[in-house]
């Protein structure tokens, strides 16, 4: 965070930037709706049904902004992820001041396959854009920066939702603690591993275009990738030039 783009920063943004970095977890208490509402979603995402994931969708994000106190927020979850050669946009934040409530996008289908994604995955692009409306009109962060307490946030989120499902993630280090991973099929373990070697080409072509080598030599010898903490410092250096940019159009903060 001492890098010179962060000291090339309005006052005012280096101090929302601190704030984004300390605040790590979201105060969210599990229940049996939360995880009602995350597991309808895995239903209708399986069962390619657009619509009935929306409404689920929908139901989760209002469930949050409740507990939360925050506005309410629409939800619209659209088909083949927009994409171009710098890659796919997975979600969407959009302020609309047409409209009483702000809206949140999320597309269900890879662009290339157009294969509908991991439940996983889906679920951390919605809670992505949550948090960004959490930064908005709960926490006082108007620029919402991708910083690493931005991402901490989104974990602890996941981890309130998922909490009794078998989207749950396994707590590590407890001694005798035993954790029965989920039955996975066949195809859905097949369109899971094509999800993480997208999403690792996507951080590569970020990379590329931020001009960070993509990949390094590893101990080993074989190319590693890089790392998202060393993404998204160089990330964070676009956030103000583009924020200049768009200040003049409807805004919007995507994945």
């Amino acid at each position: 965070m001492a890098g010179e783009w962060w000291r090339r920063l309005p006052a005012a943004q280096r101090a929302e930037y601190e704030r984004s970095v300390a605040k790590t977890r979201v105060a969210v208490t599990s229940g049996p709706d939360l995880r009602d509402a995350v597991l309808e979603i895995a239903r209708w995402l399986e069962a390619d049904d657009r619509g009935a994931t929306e409404r689920a969708s929908a139901r989760l994000v209002d469930l949050l902004c409740e507990r939360l106190g925050l506005p309410a927020v629409r939800v619209s979850v659209a088909g083949v992820r927009p994409h171009d050669r710098s890659g796919e946009l997975h979600g969407l934040y959009e302020s609309d001041a047409r409209h009483d409530r702000d809206l949140i996008t999320v597309w269900m289908r890879t662009a290339r396959r157009r294969e509908v994604v991991a439940t996983k995955t889906f679920l951390r692009t919605l809670l992505h854009e949550v948090c960004h409306h959490l930064d908005f009109f709960g926490l006082d962060l108007p620029t919402s920066f991708h910083t690493q307490g931005f991402y901490r946030r989104e974990s602890s989120l996941y981890r309130a939702v998922t909490h009794g499902t078998p989207l749950a993630v396994a707590r590590r280090g407890r001694p005798g603690a035993r954790t029965a991973a989920p039955a996975v099929g066949p195809g859905r373990a097949e369109r899971e591993a094509a999800e993480v070697r997208e999403l690792q080409a996507e951080v590569d072509r970020a990379a590329r275009s931020l001009g960070i080598p993509p990949r390094r030599r590893g101990p080993s010898g074989t190319d590693e990738p890089i790392s998202g903490i060393e993404l998204l410092t160089a990330v964070a250096a676009t956030i103000t030039a583009r924020k200049r940019r768009d200040e003049d159009e409807p805004g919007g903060h995507g994945r």
